[in-house]
């Protein structure tokens, strides 16, 4: 039936991309926007596994010129949706269905995040200075090169 076929494609895809935890991922993201921030609080709040740790790509000179968060995982480098919708899955739980966003074209899906990366600033604000992170993201700070 297609309920079965769909259940059958979203396990495999979870499989493909969701393997068991074993790594620690790490987010690369613009400290400056406002929009980003609240992506990171949204995603850290509910890590209660600790899966994530957090970088700026200001920081990092090989994704400086990445207008993208970037989602490093078992050395893999995942950008613009596809590093969203990883990080969804990899929170697990009911986030794990955003795995469903994979059927949608690649082209499609980032050409819908480079619209927003674009005019990110614009819409949601820019903030002069990264912010204050909250004590307890500070144990999950990347300060330095590190992958």
């Amino acid at each position: 039936s297609c309920k079965d076929y769909f259940r059958r494609s979203i396990n495999s895809i979870q499989q493909d991309i969701a393997p068991e935890i074993n790594n620690k991922a790490t987010l690369y993201f613009d400290g400056h926007c406002i929009m980003c921030n609240r992506s990171m609080k949204f995603l850290i709040n509910r890590d209660k596994k600790e899966v994530f740790k957090i970088g700026f790509i200001s920081n990092q000179s090989q994704f400086k010129s990445m207008n993208s968060i970037v989602l490093k995982y078992n050395e893999k480098t995942y950008t613009k949706s596809t590093a969203i919708i990883k990080s969804l899955i990899l929170l697990g739980g009911g986030y794990k269905a955003a795995s469903i966003l994979l059927v949608i074209p690649k082209f499609i899906r980032n050409g819908i995040y480079t619209v927003i990366a674009k005019n990110r600033y614009k819409w949601f604000g820019k903030l002069d200075t990264c912010p204050t992170l909250p004590r307890d993201w500070v144990k999950r700070l990347v300060k330095t090169e590190e992958t």
